[in-house]
């Protein structure tokens, strides 16, 4: 699975809601590496399952809520029994009454979670859409270019552009072509010198249409997907000479320059595991940074009173308004809130009835994940973030906003949209 089939995942799971059997989430771990840890899986799909139907004893929709966990403990069994693992996280998103059956394998751990609730829960699908970026690979040398595609940490595609650059030998020769014996006169000395040289201008001249060739080829492919990071690998000389031929918003994009790895199969086995690692790493690295970056950019928006809330209520407020581009929440946020049965609207403060239409409200136990749903059902994007002393003192969540309120209407008077 890429990226692209995640985001459509998540933009098909945030649509949905369901008021009578509750939405089944199932994240689990597998990327275990002995049976105790499979166990393990085991036990926490069989007491997770079992909580959530003492939890939901008295739900009229009982008996659906235990098919649709059967059905999803199945499909974790199944996994949990396989020989090779799959994936390293599995997903499933089920429900009977709306006849929902989602089930994501990706090559990242997921954090093992079993969920009820009225929509599915997405913060760590988003999180790893968000984490894991895209990435291209391009192993520069002299006569061409190997590139692989890297996409939620692993390679999905790879190509090779090969040029017909003549080998050189230690010697400085090229192939096929002999020293001059010994004993020569100078007249033929010189001649093969200027033989030499005209073929070394030759060689170079192959040399650099091979390079255009292979930035045009990995210009195009960044070209489907301009988000992708680049990673450079290859002798310094080399790829500076490569480098030049890239556009200058190709080179923007470039996260890390490395060096080739020692060995004649450079790239295949363990070259291709180490190179995949660092270039993992410094994705990771760059989202941390970006990370920082985000929530010092809301909370130095907010504090200039522009396109930016702070805190459960004005996000909420603006969650209700639609305003909301992007939602940064910690990764431990847990709050809980209300949501009206009648219009729609989320709330903080658990009042007897909506404050926006009067109509009776239902309990919001995940109120991060009911954020982030309906962010991401209008087209907003959603920032989960490590535990920082800078967003927690806000409680945890901040929003970076499309467009001010309308001056004069305060969050009461405001209509509150149907989620």
């Amino acid at each position: 699975m890429t990226d692209h089939d995640l985001r459509r995942e998540l933009a098909d799971l945030c649509e949905l809601r369901s008021d009578t059997e509750p939405i089944v989430s199932l994240y689990l771990d597998t990327s275990w590496t002995d049976e105790k840890q499979r166990e393990r899986a085991r036990v926490f799909v069989q007491e997770a399952s079992k909580q959530a139907v003492d939890r939901h004893a008295a739900h009229p929709q009982l008996e659906a809520l235990r098919r649709t966990l059967a059905r999803a403990a199945r499909a974790a069994s199944d996994r949990i029994s396989r020989s090779d693992g799959g994936g390293r996280g599995l997903a499933v998103f089920a429900c009977e009454s709306l006849n929902l059956w989602r089930v994501v394998d990706v090559p990242q751990s997921f954090r093992s979670e079993l969920s009820v609730d009225g929509r599915p829960h997405l913060l760590q699908l988003a999180r790893l859409v968000d984490d894991v970026e895209p990435a291209i690979i391009a192993f520069v040398h002299a006569s061409g270019m190997q590139v692989y595609e890297v996409a939620l940490g692993v390679v999905v595609n790879e190509a090779t552009v090969e040029g017909a650059v003549p080998r050189r030998h230690t010697s400085g020769e090229f192939h096929g072509q002999r020293s001059a014996p010994h004993g020569l006169g100078h007249g033929a000395s010189a001649g093969l010198f200027e033989r030499a040289g005209t073929n070394e201008r030759h060689v170079e001249e192959l040399m650099e249409r091979t390079r255009r060739d292979a930035a045009t080829f990995l210009h195009t492919m960044w070209e489907r997907d301009p988000r992708a990071h680049l990673a450079l690998v290859g002798t310094s000389q080399v790829v500076a000479a490569f480098e030049r031929h890239l556009p200058e918003r190709m080179r923007d994009r470039i996260l890390a320059r490395l060096p080739r790895p020692p060995g004649k199969e450079s790239w295949r086995g363990n070259g291709q595991h180490k190179v995949l690692e660092e270039v993992v790493a410094k994705l990771a690295e760059k989202e941390r940074e970006s990370e920082a970056r985000a929530v010092e950019h809301a909370i130095g928006e907010a504090l200039r009173g522009g396109l930016a809330v702070l805190g459960p209520e004005d996000v909420v407020l603006a969650v209700n308004e639609r305003r909301v581009h992007r939602l940064i929440l910690e990764e431990d946020f847990e709050r809980s809130g209300w949501r009206c049965r009648n219009c729609g609207a989320l709330g903080m403060t658990h009042d007897e009835v909506c404050t926006f239409c009067q109509g009776p409200l239902a309990r919001v136990d995940a109120l991060g994940e009911e954020l982030a749903g309906r962010v991401l059902a209008n087209d907003g994007e959603v920032e989960v973030v490590a535990h920082t002393n800078r967003l927690h003192s806000y409680r945890g969540v901040a929003a970076l906003l499309r467009q001010a309120k309308a001056k004069g209407l305060s969050g009461r008077e405001q209509e509150a949209p149907r989620s």
